[in-house]
């Protein structure tokens, strides 16, 4: 991490990293968790291979419509995602980033590192902070499942 805007999350995942890294990249899965408390994926298309794309498009509490999309930069299952995310609001592009994801098996379960870089502020980084956190519990509970 080189900025002080740059965002890292530690989380650890009661769940193989396998299957980690299987929710960053098949469709089915990645819409159950990727968006903010309050808002609803509406389609989700993910190509995780180097120079694959991936779209999610969802709508926020408030009804404002939203859509995240990129490409991979790099696969390397299951340890490792690298992937460009831009965010537009409405038909506005508001955020252009990198993210990383790092994916270390400790036992049976996984310790996930996610990294994002070029935020342009410190509130929107922290903004992205609330809101991957939010996800990232969803995520914890698609691992753990019914």
């Amino acid at each position: 991490m080189s900025s002080p805007n740059d965002l890292e999350i530690v989380v650890l995942f009661d769940a193989p990293r396998e299957l980690v890294f299987r929710n960053w990249t098949e469709a089915a899965k990645v819409q159950t968790w990727f968006a903010p408390d309050g808002s609803a994926v509406t389609a989700c298309q993910v190509s995780a291979r180097p120079g694959g794309r991936w779209r999610v498009e969802f709508r926020a509490a408030d009804g404002t419509e939203c859509l995240e999309y990129g490409e991979f930069r790099e696969v390397v299952e299951p340890e490792r995602l690298v992937f460009t995310l831009t965010h537009v609001e409405g038909h506005r592009v508001r955020l252009e980033t990198l993210v990383t994801v790092t994916l270390i098996a400790v036992g049976s379960s996984t310790r996930m590192t996610f990294q994002q870089t070029g935020f342009d502020t410190p509130t929107h980084r922290e903004d992205h902070r609330q809101g991957w956190s939010e996800c990232f519990k969803k995520l914890e509970a698609q691992l753990v499942g019914p």
